[in-house]
């Protein structure tokens, strides 16, 4: 019996320390949830190429946004600079004039807009056939240089081609 009235009030003190209390009010609460993700991505540019004697064309590979996930009204420029010209390992007054193409619209390609993951626009490597009948016999070379901005997007378009 002794055991009893021990348990009792410890059960009743227990009980009333785990409850809530309730009122009469209806009462609602939030909780918040967020996340983030910095902006990440990854842009593909061609390698180099190797340009064969006498071809008008040929193809220099893909700008492209490979991977990304980019703040909205955000966007990557890819721009090109280059002299557009072939010189003569030998004799550097020696050139052979190029441009590089937007494989797409023919149009040369200074800068590419890119938004989304799939974004990207395919280059060639274009010498007039009388530019190939004035060379030079030799090794020729240039280097283009890629810059990658990331930046607010114009609207004006993304100026890529997309599949």
């Amino acid at each position: 019996m002794k055991k009893n009235i021990i348990v009792a009030p410890l059960f009743a003190a227990m009980m009333l320390c785990s409850s809530l209390p309730v009122s009469a009010a209806e009462e609602n609460r939030s909780s918040k949830i967020t996340a983030s993700i910095k902006p990440a991505w990854v842009v593909t540019i061609p390698l180099s190429v190797s340009v064969p004697f006498n071809a008008t064309s040929t193809d220099f590979g893909t700008v492209a946004l490979s991977e990304g996930q980019l703040e909205p009204g955000k966007c990557l420029v890819v721009s090109l600079q280059s002299d557009g010209k072939l010189e003569n390992q030998e004799d550097t007054t020696k050139t052979i004039p190029y441009t590089i193409r937007n494989k797409a619209d023919g149009n040369p390609f200074f800068e590419g807009r890119y938004t989304v993951s799939g974004d990207k626009t395919d280059l060639t490597i274009d010498i007039m056939q009388e530019d190939w009948n004035k060379a030079y016999a030799g090794e020729y070379e240039d280097t283009v240089i890629f810059h990658i901005l990331y930046a607010a997007d114009s609207g004006m378009g993304s100026g890529a081609d997309s599949d």
